[in-house]
């Protein structure tokens, strides 16, 4: 269902749920750079616009802290970034924090269960990735390198088990080398060990906890830029993968949102090279099989998806200023 219009069209941007239940969208990209933010509200369903990050940012985090308040990290910007800002709700306005150690896009940033948050891989140069992860810890500002992982990686994932470890799934290395492999963080020892690598290599996938405690890993792109359908299942109390049913398209930079019947939904992202879809469908961990649903009214990629307090999921931008939301309630 089509709902407010954004002021400004955005792909590679953020969107974070907020405590009073409205969405910050920060950044991203139009025919600028952007700076901009601003801050959906359902009871009204309505945009306003909020107070601007000091640097226009892409491919850039945002993450809620326990305090509230909203930690964006790195991202494009003129150049690599390694600023840090954090954003207020209830002041609406941005401070500036302790820049990361290394500057870096294309990486994760998870909220670990002390309240921290550690930032994992990223781009380093425009032709390579790091290995090197920091923690932001919020009660002093500042920032400390950890335990680095194994292998180089952008265009991965990083997902918060109930363990309270880290898991972190494919990407692509340097160069050219593209990653099956995964790791888990232990935040006890800040130290990185191996798990049971992905039977795919993928790029720009998604990677869901599900409410079994287990991480669902959905489509992206292999080592030839082909674009997947096959997902795959990870058991942390058994370190293994397993096969589940595929996506009846083809998906890449699309979004995946967990909804509150504990199924996923998959929006849009590409199916083709620069070919956005509007498809969407929904994964039934009780059968481990794929359905399509109704279909976006727009063809959106690196758009973003927010589970709103109401149940239904907000899709934002994607190259687009519309945003509409789709009814969970399946």
């Amino acid at each position: 269902m089509s709902t407010g219009r954004m002021a400004t069209a955005r792909s590679m941007h953020t969107a974070t749920l907020l405590n009073s239940g409205k969405v910050l969208v920060t950044g991203g990209l139009d025919l600028h750079l952007l700076a901009s933010c601003e801050i959906y509200d359902p009871s009204t369903s309505l945009w306003n616009p909020t107070a601007s990050m000091a640097n226009v940012r892409y491919y850039h985090t945002a993450t809620l802290l326990n305090s509230g308040k909203v930690l964006v990290t790195g991202g494009w910007g003129l150049d690599l970034l390694a600023s840090c800002e954090i954003y207020d709700p209830s002041t609406g306005q941005w401070s500036i924090t302790a820049s990361m150690g290394n500057a870096r896009d294309l990486h994760t940033a998870t909220l670990l269960n002390s309240g921290k948050v550690l930032v994992t891989g990223g781009v380093e140069s425009l032709s390579s990735a790091n290995s090197n992860c920091e923690i932001y810890d919020p009660s002093t500002g500042l920032w400390s390198f950890t335990g680095s992982m194994k292998e180089p990686r952008r265009m991965h994932t990083a997902t918060l088990l109930n363990s309270g470890q880290v898991l972190v799934t494919g990407g692509r290395g340097l160069s050219t080398h593209y990653l099956n492999s995964c790791e888990i963080y232990d935040p006890s020892t800040g130290l990185w060990s191996p798990t049971a690598s992905m039977a795919n290599v993928r790029q720009y996938h998604t990677a869901t906890l599900l409410n079994s405690g287990q991480v669902l890993v959905t489509a992206g792109a292999d080592s030839s830029f082909s674009f997947l359908t096959s997902s795959e299942i990870y058991d942390p109390s058994t370190g293994q993968w397993t096969t589940v049913g595929s996506t009846a398209y083809a998906h890449m930079q699309h979004a995946a949102t967990l909804l509150n019947s504990g199924k996923v939904l998959v929006a849009g992202g590409e199916v083709s090279y620069i070919n956005p879809s509007k498809i969407s469908e929904i994964f039934d961990p009780s059968t481990g099989q794929w359905n399509t649903t109704a279909n976006m009214a727009h063809a959106r990629m690196q758009h973003a998806a927010t589970l709103l307090d109401s149940g239904e999921v907000l899709i934002t931008g994607g190259g687009e200023s519309t945003c509409e939301t789709f009814s969970s309630f399946i």
